[in-house]
């Protein structure tokens, strides 16, 4: 058993250990404790605590990473094998499920804690810099440590029971959200419930329920983190929280050793899958006939769902703004036209900027992965050309959030010309805008490169520029604070810079597509 899980463990780190981004990717993350204690330094005659500020810097930035990383890294551990069609032929080999799964996971898990390991003698400066004790770090720590080993599970568990990488990033993301919006919904829901005395408070089925939330309150990661980072935090950094995300840990690779025989060999083909696409000749979900541009049309109904994707999309979206219009309406007892135009715009915003984002990462990594950017490249049209109509097939699956964000900004249209009037004269604003549409370009060429991993390893960049940036901005605030004017020329030098560098990856991911295409 354990010589097939010690074969796949030793050939995976060493795999890792020779490649250049692993090593580099580590020592960003000590280059960007060194800013964060950089920055903690210089602005600790102006902050009683700056320990407790780099502490929660570090920690915060760590879940994040870490959130990403389940998403794309440990989601894929076993469909990757699926989608490379090795499956049968590590089960013929005589590896039994067990050993795959551990000799599988293992790895990345072990990676990601030598990650955290690199950090935590760096973190302990933070208690020379005030507001941070010992056990706060150690139980910090052990809490991350628990969270990315349950996280671990889960991305397994997703990875076993679905065909697919994207498919099984997709549950990771859904059972995420649910865990960290849906309960607190539900929570919000039943209390809602007993304060209208449709539920009797005491009876077996409210306790069963109060029970369930006080649980999942208790084994909440965030919740942990906020009570560490407290002042006065003297509890054990081994309670309930850290052994509810060990045993909830070990209950998800149970439950992936008991599913693995069944979806193991599932038959994903040796194409890309057409997701919602069907193909039986309905009008919704099938694709409709060619168009002029046919990169368009293809990555409109075969990346992104077309129009079946699209309604799915549409009637999803209205679900979710009318039960969170509905929350806030509850809890603020506010029912005007106002706060739901304000709800509907910033909700649908996010969700643009997280849709963006989604389409910057996966946009070309579909034509590398299936080694199909070699025949695409063949069509007597340039390479960027086949690039600008991919990503014009691509936005076509923005429409219903556009709708919906237009429809929520029609109720404040106002207010909407009076924050402009404010916010178009400052440098900050157009800063900000130029670092989103470069973070998108980041990350599409980081996924020219990277086969996994792309859109965490662009928002770790982009937190170290901007770390960076402010750094600059609180040493210049040290004389006794900084002019206006010195700002605003150190926002637009960064902006320009940062202009540069997107025009700049126009031209590198052409030459990188033109490489592949190549080989």
């Amino acid at each position: 058993m354990f010589q097939g899980t010690f074969a796949l463990f030793n050939r995976a780190l060493n795999v890792d250990f020779r490649l250049m981004r692993t090593h580099l990717f580590r020592f960003l993350f000590a280059v960007m404790i060194l800013f964060f204690l950089m920055s903690a330094h210089v602005t600790s005659r102006a902050i009683g605590a700056s320990g407790l500020v780099l502490f929660s810097q570090i920690i915060y930035l760590n879940f994040v990473v870490i959130l990403m990383a389940g998403i794309s890294i440990f989601a894929t551990a076993i469909t990757e094998e699926k989608e490379e069609q090795t499956m049968g032929l590590l089960l013929m080999a005589g590896v039994n499920p067990i050993s795959l799964m551990l000799g599988k996971s293992m790895p990345r898990l072990v990676t990601a804690l030598l990650l955290l390991s690199v950090q935590f003698p760096f973190t302990l400066l933070s208690i020379t810099l005030g507001g941070v004790t010992l056990a706060q770090v150690i139980a910090a720590y052990s809490a991350l440590a628990a969270f990315l080993f349950c996280l671990a599970n889960l991305g397994l568990f997703c990875s076993v029971v679905c065909a697919r990488s994207r498919s099984a990033s997709t549950l990771v993301v859904i059972a995420l959200a649910f865990f960290f919006l849906g309960f607190p919904f539900l929570e919000w829901v039943f209390n809602v419930i007993q304060s209208e005395n449709w539920i009797t408070k005491g009876a077996l089925l409210a306790n069963s329920i109060e029970t369930v939330f006080d649980w999942r309150s208790q084994i909440s990661i965030l919740s942990q983190i906020n009570s560490i980072l407290a002042t006065g935090f003297s509890d054990s950094p081994w309670g309930i929280p850290f052994w509810g995300h060990i045993v909830f840990g070990f209950i998800l690779f149970v439950f992936s050793c008991m599913l693995f025989n069944r979806f193991a060999l599932i038959d994903v083909g040796l194409s890309p899958g057409r997701g919602v696409i069907s193909k039986k000749k309905s009008h919704t979900f099938s694709p409709s006939r060619t168009w002029d541009n046919a990169l368009m049309w293809k990555d409109f109904y075969f990346l992104n769902g077309g129009v079946g994707m699209t309604l799915i999309k549409f009637v999803c979206y209205g679900i979710a703004l009318l039960a969170l219009c509905i929350f806030i309406g509850f809890s603020s007892n506010q029912w005007d036209l106002d706060l739901i135009g304000y709800t509907v715009f910033w909700s649908m915003f996010l969700v643009l900027l997280i849709e963006i984002s989604l389409i910057s990462a996966r946009i070309f990594q579909v034509e590398i992965q299936w080694n199909t950017l070699v025949s695409t490249a063949m069509l007597p049209q340039s390479m960027a050309r086949i690039a600008y109509s991919k990503l014009s097939g691509c936005l076509l699956s923005l429409i219903p959030a556009c709708c919906y964000l237009m429809f929520g900004s029609l109720f404040i249209i106002d207010e909407i010309f009076s924050a402009l009037d404010e916010i178009l004269p400052e440098p900050t604003f157009w800063m900000m805008c130029v670092e989103v549409f470069f973070f998108w370009h980041l990350t599409a060429f980081l996924s020219t490169y990277i086969k996994w991993g792309a859109l965490p390893l662009a928002f770790v960049l982009m937190w170290v520029g901007n770390t960076t940036f402010f750094i600059m901005v609180t040493i210049f605030s040290i004389g006794g604070g900084i002019r206006q004017e010195v700002f605003e020329v150190l926002s637009l030098f960064f902006s320009l810079g940062l202009l540069a560098c997107i025009v700049g990856s126009h031209f590198l991911i052409k030459e990188r597509l033109v490489l592949l295409a190549s080989k």
